[in-house]
This record gives C-alpha cells, structure tokens and sequence, in this order.
C-alpha cells in the first residue's frame, strides 16, 4: 500500500527549498551585468512604467523599508542613475526619476531578468507554463493578504 504524503509537510518542504534556491541565485547574482545590482533593479523597475515615485511607492514596491530604500537611492544619485526632488505638494515627500544613463541601466538589467526568466519558464513542460503562472499569482494574492 502506497504511503500517504502529508500535504502540508510536503508544501512545507517544496516551500522551503524554492526559498533556499532562489536565496543562493540573488547571492550569487548579486550583480547584473551593467550598473545595477538585483535589488537596485527590484527598487527602480516600476519607473519603467512611470516617469517618477516618491521614495515609499518604490520602497513598498521592492519589498524594503523607505530607510533602506532612501540608502540605495543615494548611491544610485551618486552614481547619476537618478534624480530626487521634493513633491511640490507634500515637502515631505521625495518623488524618483531615472536620467538618461539610469534608464539605460535600467533597461540593460530589464533585459538580462528577462531573459533569466524566458529561460526558467522555457524549461518548464507547455502544459506546466500556464499552472505555474497562475500558481505564482494566487500565492502572491494570498501572501499579501497576509500583511
């Protein structure tokens, strides 16, 4: 008789290593090829859908508090990959643009994550592509329901 698999300690496990996996591949892919590190593409990918953010809609975007955020945007100003300004309607607020040399950057790292990521999905069977998507939206769905 068949032994019965526990499906929680399973998910437990497979929830485990897919964690552990992707922990060593941000390690050992700390830096893109290019200007940006991976978690300075994860802060300013969303200007690649809009001109500018202030500093907490990248840093709640990328998963970081505002103070590691401001950090790392400091030193992508240093670097001129970006340009910071007070918002004209709230002082407090500090709104984030790319320059030239950032969006270009930011494109080159765009398409090196991309890439990376054609080649995890092709690598997949046809009929586990569209599960896996749809699995990966439904755990982000209920894992940000968990915040």
């Amino acid at each position: 008789m068949p032994a019965t698999v526990d499906t929680h300690q399973r998910f437990s496990e497979a929830w485990e290593s897919f964690f552990r996996t992707t922990r060593r591949l941000r390690a050992l892919a700390g830096r893109l090829p290019g200007e940006l590190s991976v978690p300075q593409y994860q802060l300013l990918e969303p200007l690649r859908r809009t001109h500018e953010l202030c500093v907490g809609e990248l840093a709640d975007a990328a998963g970081v508090a505002a103070p590691t955020a401001t950090r790392m945007l400091d030193g992508l100003a240093r670097n001129g990959l970006i340009t910071r300004r007070h918002s004209e309607v709230d002082r407090r607020s500090v709104i984030v643009s790319l320059t030239g040399e950032g969006e270009t950057a930011l494109e080159e790292a765009h398409g090196v994550v991309d890439a990376w990521r054609r080649q995890v999905l092709e690598s997949l069977e046809p009929a586990e592509r569209e599960h896996a998507a749809a699995l990966l939206e439904r755990l982000s769905e209920v894992m940000e329901a968990q915040l």
